[in-house]
């Protein structure tokens, strides 16, 4: 079963390598997402997303639609 993730968790791992400008969202006890929010998204949310994933995460980079931002989906591996 997969194991839960926390906004907390996640906002703690990118604040001690020092990244600032994104939005946390808890969308499940499962799934957390990130949102960049400054210029240039992607390269941001992908620096984000290898990190994580070296961590131990599961990391999807979802692309905008017209209603939803550029946004970096995290679940437990």
């Amino acid at each position: 079963m997969t194991s839960r993730v926390w906004t907390c968790d996640i906002d703690d791992c990118l604040a001690q390598v020092g990244h600032v400008d994104y939005d946390l969202r808890q969308d499940s006890p499962y799934t957390v997402r990130v949102i960049h929010d400054g210029p240039n998204p992607r390269p941001h949310l992908e620096e984000y997303a290898s990190f994580l994933q070296a961590l131990g995460y599961r990391t999807t980079v979802q692309d905008a639609t017209d209603i939803r931002p550029l946004r970096l989906k995290i679940t437990q591996a």
